[in-house]
C-alpha cells in the first residue's frame, strides 16, 4: 500500500528557469492557455520574492493580459521604473520564450503613522455562512473552499463569497494572504457578471487592486458586481475584506462578446 500523501494543489512548478504551469492553471477559455486568476498569483508571488524595501508597502498592483498566456515556462522578469524617496514603482515582465505574455506593475509607497480612515465594512463573518459549492470548476480541486453570502457564478446580478485557498501557487512554498487575495482578484467578473454564462463571454482584459493594508487571515471576502454600456467592455468593480475589515477595491476590464467558456 503506498503511504505517500498526495500532493498539495499548485498551479506552478519552479524550475530552475522559472515557472511551469501545472493542468490545474488551465484557461476556462482555451484548453492550452493559463487562466488570468494563476496569472495574478504567480505576479504577487514575484512581487513577495523581488525582496523590495521593508519600509515600503504595496498600494497597487496592476495587471495587463496580453494576449492568451500559452501553458508553457513562464519567466518572470522586474524592472525597476521609479525609485523615489516616498514611493517606488516596478514592472514585472512575464515571458513565455522570447515573448512577453503579461505584465504588472506594482506601486509602494513609504510606511508612515497617518490617520486611518476605514471603509465599511457590511459583511457577515466567514463562521456565520455555511459553506457551499459556488465557483463551479473553479475550485483548485477542492483546495478553494467558499462560503457564498450571495449571488452565484455565470449569473447575472452581484455576487458577494468568503473564499479560503488550501493550495499552493509554487509547488513548495505556502500561498501568502496577498498572493491569495490576488488569485482572487481575478474572480470578480466571474462571481458578479451582469450576463448570462451560455449568452455572453465576459474575459477580463486586465485586474487593478488598490490595497489600504495587506490582507489577514485564512477567508477573504470578495464583493464584486459589473456595469457596462452596451458597447462590448464593461467595469467589474471588486471589494476585498477579510475578518478585519475592507483591505482593498479593484477592478477589472471585461471584454463582453457572444458565447461562453467551453
Amino acid at each position: 500500500m503506498n503511504s505517500t500523501p498526495d500532493p498539495i494543489p499548485h498551479y506552478f512548478v519552479r524550475t530552475e528557469e522559472g515557472f511551469e504551469p501545472t493542468g490545474l492553471s488551465r484557461n476556462p477559455w482555451f484548453a492550452d492557455a493559463v487562466a488570468g486568476g494563476p496569472i495574478s498569483a504567480l505576479f504577487a508571488h514575484a512581487i513577495e520574492q523581488a525582496g523590495f524595501d521593508p519600509g515600503f508597502e504595496i498600494c497597487r498592483v496592476t495587471i495587463d493580459f496580453l494576449g492568451i498566456v500559452p501553458r508553457a515556462p513562464l519567466v518572470p522578469r522586474i524592472v525597476p521604473v521609479r525609485q523615489g524617496r516616498q514611493a517606488q514603482l516596478y514592472r514585472i515582465e512575464l515571458l513565455a520564450g522570447a515573448k512577453m505574455v503579461a505584465q504588472a506593475h506594482v506601486l509602494l509607497a513609504r510606511q508612515l503613522d497617518t490617520p486611518e480612515f476605514h471603509p465599511p465594512h457590511p459583511h457577515p463573518a466567514p463562521e456565520d455562512v455555511p459553506e457551499d459549492d459556488f465557483l463551479i470548476g473553479a475550485s483548485m480541486a477542492g483546495a478553494i473552499r467558499t462560503r457564498p453570502v450571495m449571488g452565484q457564478v455565470r449569473e447575472p446580478g452581484r455576487g458577494v463569497a468568503w473564499m479560503c485557498m488550501n493550495g499552493e501557487v509554487v509547488r513548495g512554498v505556502p500561498a501568502s494572504p496577498f498572493v491569495k487575495a490576488c488569485l482572487f482578484a481575478d474572480f470578480g467578473n466571474g462571481v458578479g457578471s451582469a450576463t448570462h454564462a451560455h449568452e455572453w463571454s465576459y474575459a477580463n482584459l486586465d485586474i487593478g487592486i488598490q490595497f489600504f493594508r495587506m490582507p489577514r487571515g485564512a477567508w477573504l471576502l470578495l464583493d464584486a458586481h459589473t456595469e457596462g454600456a452596451g458597447n462590448g467592455h464593461a467595469v467589474a468593480q471588486n471589494l476585498f475584506a477579510d475578518e478585519d475589515g475592507v483591505y482593498a477595491k479593484g477592478t477589472q476590464t471585461i471584454f463582453v462578446a457572444p458565447g461562453s467558456p467551453r
